[in-house]
């Protein structure tokens, strides 16, 4: 009975623990793109949802340069968008991961979007872009109260689905189809 007791307690305290626990999290949407034919462009926004208050941090970003060529990131301008850029990949820029940070002179919470990639579909099947924590500048997410220690936070990923183009015949083909007729 005494073990059942114990048992109990752990439980309830792992449940509290759990509950207790805030969720912060780094992701792109849509999280799954409508497959699209390849050259097609597809966009992704890249966006915080905390439920503790944040300054800034840093993230990642990979993607499958075989099926993907990345355009561009241009951060939001939308209310609720970062104040300033701490860093940004230059438009077309190969190298990966692309890393990306922004700063808010408010502390923030909820959902704000940072900015939008495009990407160019360049062949066919699924490609995964990804999030992931800043190891280097600009580093990782801040909470904004005192002793503004590093948050706890998740990331996610999305996924886009080319479609490849179908080869044309052209005109021999088409002469070839007809004779067979």
């Amino acid at each position: 009975l005494a073990v059942l007791n114990v048992l109990g307690i752990l439980l309830v305290g792992l449940v509290l623990a759990s509950t207790a626990t805030a969720q912060n999290l780094v992701r792109l949407t849509p999280p799954e793109s409508p497959a699209v034919g390849v050259s097609s462009i597809v966009a992704l926004d890249l966006e915080i949802e905390f439920t503790d208050s944040t300054s800034g941090g840093g993230v990642e970003v990979s993607y499958d340069a075989g099926r993907l060529d990345f355009i561009s990131f241009t951060f939001s301008a939308d209310p609720g968008a970062p104040d300033f850029a701490l860093a940004g990949p230059m438009d077309g820029d190969p190298n990966q991961p692309l890393e990306i940070g922004a700063g808010w002179n408010v502390p923030v919470s909820g959902v704000s979007r940072i900015g939008t990639f495009l990407f160019r579909v360049r062949a066919g099947g699924s490609a995964t872009v990804s999030t992931a924590a800043s190891p280097m500048i600009p580093g990782p997410w801040f909470d904004s109260q005192t002793p503004f220690g590093e948050l706890v936070v998740s990331f996610g990923s999305a996924s886009i689905t080319g479609i490849p183009a179908v080869p044309s015949l052209g005109m021999p083909g088409l002469m070839v189809c007809s004779a067979l007729l």
